[in-house]
């Protein structure tokens, strides 16, 4: 019997990623004794594929799925309300305004959930932002001791404790072990990403180098795995220009495939895993597999490839194409970065120490979300002046952009036509 049996530990997710490292969580906990549920929130026109729910339920077949409308979360929170622990595996906007809309469901409790959160994948963007976002929970997961780091320097930045972090590594690496051996008639396997890159042509020039992997290497099947297919959903922008030019060239390069099969099952029988700055990419050393991070582009923070300079795995398609098979990543810095072998354990010892004393509901003045938000001061203006989303969005929907789209309008009928700029400049007061 596990320190965690009677207690009701749930997950409030969207997006495939989120819910597959809310579901890695749930997973700990339930082996630990807990009852868990997860709870998938549908976002307006981005509702999730079968496959992919499937491969969310496939992390823990024993932890229930229960489907929502995102509209529907305000009928959900008194339940959530009564939970013992309740992870958060949404994006920073979204953990902003169930924090609001949770807060006030607490006012007539003693105590509250445990509040989790964590991350679905490496972090090179937006750090500060992201963590403080999530500033709130009592438990913040975090992938290694830089990012703790610059969380304990932001915080204290800004007079807060920081005492709610733990690093527990990436959950969805948690279970992973190197593989014994290499699969003879091994692969390769490009993981793509929904906007790295950004610029269709560069896009067009990954394609093409991938089809002349294929070429030099005929014996070996190269498989393009799309972040997700033209009809699922996702967290970013989805450009679909890679898969189609695949799609063509596999016509005439028959080695050349598209597959939509989970990472891990690919990882099985990949012999080198290529990316640009996937999170495949640490699952991949994490298994002991070939990996290379693509750095013909360049290396910068818009591609995100930036994280992996000290890995050893950055290389370009010409080397990729001399020798893909070779292990070059360094297995130390691997484990730096978010493969934490005791994650779970860690993890698991962290949500006991926060249950042993449940977070009081206290009410908050006006209604305001935690310091890590902003002060007290801006968030009662904000609230006053543009409600709660304004607050849960942190100004992200600015009036300011409609305010301009008439000045916008104006910009393009100049680009057509000579001389307007000085109709411009007068609508400028300039």
């Amino acid at each position: 019997m596990g320190n965690l049996e009677g207690r009701q530990v749930a997950a409030l997710v969207c997006f495939d990623s989120f819910g597959k490292t809310a579901m890695n969580l749930l997973r700990v906990a339930r082996r630990d004794g807990a009852a868990t549920s997860l709870h998938l929130m549908e976002l307006p026109g981005r509702k999730l594929s079968r496959r992919q729910v499937l491969e969310i339920r496939r992390i823990d077949p024993r932890t229930s799925i229960h489907q929502h409308d995102w509209a529907a979360l305000k009928e959900l929170r008194a339940k959530l309300a009564d939970l013992d622990a309740l992870v958060l595996g949404l994006d920073g906007r979204r953990t902003r305004e169930v924090h609001l809309l949770l807060q006030a469901a607490w006012t007539d409790q003693s105590c509250r959930p445990v509040l989790v959160s964590a991350y679905p994948g490496i972090l090179f963007r937006h750090q500060i932002e992201g963590m403080l976002d999530r500033s709130g929970v009592d438990l913040l997961c975090l992938n290694h001791e830089g990012d703790a780091q610059l969380y304990r320097q932001a915080c204290a930045a800004m007079g807060l404790g920081s005492g709610n972090a733990e690093v527990t590594g990436l959950p969805i690496l948690w279970s992973l072990e190197p593989r014994l051996q290499v699969p003879e008639a091994s692969c390769f396997v490009f993981f793509e990403q929904p906007s790295v890159p950004d610029n269709p042509i560069q896009r067009k020039y990954l394609g093409r180098r991938l089809a002349e992997l294929a070429r030099a290497w005929p014996g070996h099947k190269v498989i393009f795995k799309p972040r997700t297919s033209k009809v699922e959903a996702t967290l970013h922008r989805q450009h679909g220009e890679m898969a189609s030019l695949i799609e063509k060239l596999s016509r005439r390069i028959p080695n050349l495939q598209i597959s939509y099969k989970p990472s891990l099952s690919l990882l099985k029988q990949c012999g080198c895993a290529i990316t640009v700055s996937s999170t495949a990419a640490m699952e991949a050393m994490a298994m002991g597999v070939s990996t290379r991070i693509v750095c013909d582009l360049g290396v910068n923070e818009t591609l995100g490839n930036h994280y992996f300079v000290e890995s050893g795995a950055l290389a370009d398609f010409d080397s990729i194409i001399r020798d893909p098979f070779t292990p070059c990543h360094d297995q130390g810095w691997t484990g730096r970065q978010g493969h934490c072998v005791e994650g779970d354990k860690l993890f698991l010892a962290a949500l006991k120490r926060q249950l042993e004393h449940p977070p009081q509901a206290a009410p908050v003045a006006g209604n305001i979300g935690p310091a890590g938000w902003g002060s007290q001061a801006w968030q009662t203006y904000a609230l006053a002046r543009g409600g709660r989303r304004m607050l849960s969005s942190a100004g992200a929907r600015s009036k300011l952009v409609a305010s301009h789209r008439g000045l916008n309008l104006l910009r393009r009928a100049r680009q057509g036509l000579v001389g307007l700029w000085g109709l411009e400049r007068l609508f400028k007061g300039r």
